[in-house]
């Protein structure tokens, strides 16, 4: 990549950079980081307090007991490897017909 100097536009006119071939860039922009503070408080613990807290959250409970799916949580781990753990959660609390937002 190059500055043409009639126009000042940059191009790429070569496959390889050479030494006037290169650019910098720099920014006064303050770098921003990962805080561990921004991760909700329902979604700290191990897995089974994590589900918990969501059945708490979302579950319409009369009796005082909550209802938590007893099957295996090895999707969960699958799900939280992958990211995908808010839907395995729902998926399961479908399953307990028990909550309000998954009927």
């Amino acid at each position: 990549m190059s500055i043409r100097s009639e126009d000042d536009h940059l191009v790429a006119s070569s496959k390889t950079a050479g030494p006037a071939e290169f650019v910098q860039i720099r920014s006064a922009a303050d770098v921003q980081t990962d805080d561990v503070n921004e991760i909700p408080v329902e979604e700290k613990g191990s897995l089974s307090q994590i589900e918990e807290n969501y059945v708490r959250k979302f579950q319409k409970f009369q009796d005082k007991k909550l209802k938590i799916n007893s099957g295996d949580k090895s999707e969960l781990k699958k799900a939280k490897k992958t990211g995908v753990l808010h839907e395995a959660m729902l998926d399961r609390r479908s399953k307990m017909k028990a909550d309000r937002y998954c009927k």
